[in-house]
């Protein structure tokens, strides 16, 4: 080990006595000299001072005397001390010994051999197995041996060295050790010197830590744009087809885009029943509307599209809903030469649409909604003589959210594969001829908010199809099947009810439901219309009905309850209109009915019929009075009480129901005079000479000839208590 601190040198264990350089040190001196003259030379070019490098190392320079033999020669005083650290400076300035570990016996080699070419032949081989015994010695052999420098006294020479040169000792390793872990040899060092900014090891580490980051954000990017763009599912499938032609000849010749599997796509995503077109006829809507996608429809939807089942399935509705002419908005098929068309709504209101199957997006057909991300939302088309059956491929508009087709020639029944439209917020299909029992999927739209069914039977319209087939709307299947009465929709509605906990209006009317109401009713907390009016209904108004606290409308009529009203009817504080006509019920009023303030229109008419609507049973019907309270209902306008062995006097406090445009009383037990309050109304509105409100009494001799039930001097019509025979008053 060799170190350099002051003025004293160690080597070994012994240190060095003065020494004059070698030759070949004095050459090495003058070469590094030489080379800093060169570099202090502040009026060379950078070119000019890497040439006059390159020739001094190669031993082109002058004899140029350095600063350190000037040195020398001024400190003649013999000062043995300073001329003894002069003579440690060996190696030039940019050599310094540092350790690096090396196990490599020829790198080793080869720095011994770098030291030598320094200092001559003078220094052994580092294998020398004598002079490795030497340096073991405590004595200094002279000369340079394995692990020791040139003695002190071979380097001192008649030159001064500098001091300042920055000259360090090297140091060889014994490499005969068994297995060195360190070799120590001499390098450049610069004290001022950094190290490059790619090795430095905070600024990798920063860099690693920020590419770590950006790849995360790069990625959420991905993530977040892949999301937004996906739209509808599409399935893929995989097509198999031959690139040479076929032995037999086919019917057609193949598209690119049928070979691109555009077929099996539509066939396998959208038809759902495991149809597929090959079975059908030219004529099939199905088949019709896939020969519009592939060689009509300027679009061109190719089969990864997420716009294609959706315009494929509208194609369907179209051509499935066959007429000479859509009423509003006929199909482009039936008017090639427009495109669009101007409709005016009820409000004399216009707005411009495209028509069905034009060259328009699916969007902006008549009809149809869509969000901002072209996704159809909604299809309504109300009154435009549709003829024809509701195609299963509906279904295929997944995110549809109402689907409106009321006032049209529709029949056959309710595809089944409705249910797969879960986003489905409404459902109107109303006065139609729709038949069959609803199905149970439907009660899988747990989402639905209206539903509407009503008007299925007794319709009387007529159709003429795009053949000129007339279409009867009072037989089943529109009488395609024969003359068979077509009576509605079937089965008990009520029974799954509970599941549309969204729902706020269940219109099922004038259809051939039966059974009872569901107790499961009462779950329907945001129900307010409630109409079942005329079917086969029977049993008790349940009870849970009365929780149901936002009913507004509560529509019973012509049905086969028997029931009373229930007692805590005065629950629905928000009640506008209670209708329970042409059903058997019985009891008094309750009195909670008068706490009915909204209350418009109160119907408990025609109510003696005890077991069918052709059976009157006089123990049946409402009994009791009419009370006083029955003035606290201003807003009421419809009061109809006919037909009911109530009894009692009508009071004065009815009155105060200045709204009443039709009050009808006859037919009852009411006896007494008419109050004078409510004669005062017909001036207002009770009076017929305009048609807009009827007053009915018992007013006509009773039975012809008696003494009438009622006096009444301002009723529009008088009718007779025994024969129910009502005559206006002229």
């Amino acid at each position: 080990m060799v170190t350099d601190r002051g003025n004293t040198l160690t080597h070994g264990k012994a240190s060095t006595d003065k020494m004059d350089l070698p030759p070949e040190g004095r050459a090495a001196l003058d070469k590094r000299n030489a080379i800093q003259q060169v570099m202090k030379d502040a009026s060379l070019s950078g070119a000019e001072r890497s040439k006059k490098i390159q020739a001094i190392m190669k031993g082109n320079f002058p004899n140029v005397e350095s600063a350190d033999d000037q040195e020398y020669d001024s400190s003649a005083d013999g000062n043995v001390s300073r001329n003894y650290q002069n003579s440690t400076s060996v190696l030039p300035s940019h050599m310094l010994a540092t350790a690096r570990s090396n196990q490599n016996k020829e790198s080793s080699r080869t720095a011994m051999t770098l030291f030598h070419s320094m200092y001559g032949n003078s220094t052994p081989s580092i294998y020398d197995e004598q002079d490795n015994e030497s340096a073991s010695t405590d004595t200094p052999t002279p000369g340079v041996g394995f692990g020791s420098l040139p003695h002190p006294e071979e380097l001192i020479t008649n030159e001064v060295v500098d001091p300042n040169s920055g000259l360090a000792v090297a140091t060889a390793v014994d490499l005969d050790e068994d297995d060195p872990d360190y070799l120590y040899e001499a390098i450049e060092y610069d004290p001022n010197s950094k190290p490059p900014l790619h090795k430095n090891r905070r600024f990798r580490t920063y860099t690693c830590f920020a590419f770590i980051i950006i790849l995360i954000v790069i990625s959420c990017l991905v993530v977040y744009i892949v999301s937004e763009t996906r739209t509808t599912k599409i399935i893929t499938v995989d097509v198999d087809y031959q690139a040479q032609p076929t032995v037999s000849p086919s019917a057609s010749p193949i598209t690119d885009r049928e070979r691109s599997g555009i077929i099996l796509q539509l066939q396998t995503g959208v038809l759902l029943r495991n149809e597929t077109f090959e079975e059908m006829d030219e004529f099939d809507p199905r088949r019709r509307a896939l020969d519009w996608i592939l060689n009509i429809d300027v679009q061109q939807f190719e089969s990864d599209d997420a716009r294609l089942y959706q315009r494929f399935a509208l194609a369907i509705l179209a051509f499935a809903f066959d007429s000479k002419a859509w009423y509003y908005c006929p199909s482009s098929m039936h008017h090639s030469f427009l495109s669009q068309c101007v409709v005016t709504d009820s409000n004399n209101s216009t707005e411009t649409s495209a028509r069905w199957l034009s060259r328009f997006s699916e969007c902006e057909w008549y009809g149809v909604t869509c969000s901002a991300d072209e996704i159809v939302r909604g299809v309504d088309l109300i009154q435009n003589e549709l003829i024809g059956t509701i195609p299963h491929e509906i279904a295929a508009l997944s995110f549809l959210q109402f689907f409106a087709l009321p006032y049209n020639c529709i029949f056959g029944t309710i595809p089944p594969e409705i249910s797969s439209l879960r986003h489905l917020l409404s459902l109107e299909l109303q006065e139609n001829a729709l038949s069959g029992v609803i199905p149970a999927s439907l009660y899988d739209l747990t989402k639905l908010q209206q539903l509407n069914l009503a008007n299925q039977y007794g319709q009387t319209r007529t159709c003429t199809t795009s053949r000129g087939q007339e279409i009867d709307m009072k037989y089943r299947m529109g009488g395609l099947g024969g003359p068979f009465d077509a009576f509605g929709l079937e089965g008990n509605p009520s029974s799954n009810v509970g599941v549309f906990r969204s729902l706020k209006g269940l219109y099922l009317q004038n259809n051939a439901f039966t059974g009872e109401i569901s107790d499961e009713i009462g779950n329907l907390k945001y129900l307010r219309f409630l109409d079942l009016t005329d079917n086969f209904i029977e049993g008790p108004i349940p009870e849970d009905l009365m929780k149901v606290r936002k009913l507004r409308i509560l529509l019973l009529s012509e049905n086969f309850l028997h029931s009373s009203l229930p007692s805590d009817i005065g629950q629905l504080s928000d009640l506008q209109s209670l209708t329970v006509n042409g059903n058997s019920m019985h009891g008094d009023i309750p009195p909670g009915l008068y706490n009915l303030t909204k209350l418009e229109n109160l119907r408990l008419d025609e109510t003696l019929m005890a077991n069918s609507p052709w059976l009157v049973d006089p123990d049946e019907g409402f009994t009791g009075t009419l009370s006083e309270r029955i003035g606290e209902l201003k807003k009421l306008r419809l009061l109809l009480l006919s037909n009911n062995p109530i009894s009692g006097t009508i009071p004065n406090e009815l009155g105060n129901c200045t709204q009443l445009t039709n009050v009808r009383l006859h037919r009852t037990n009411l006896t007494g005079t008419m109050p004078m309050s409510v004669c005062l109304l017909r001036d207002k509105f009770l009076n017929n000479k305009a048609n807009t409100g009827v007053l009915y009494a018992d007013c006509r001799p009773y039975n012809r000839t008696g003494v009438p039930w009622l006096k009444c001097g301002c009723c529009t019509d008088c009718c007779d208590h025994t024969t129910g025979v009502c005559i206006a008053d002229d």
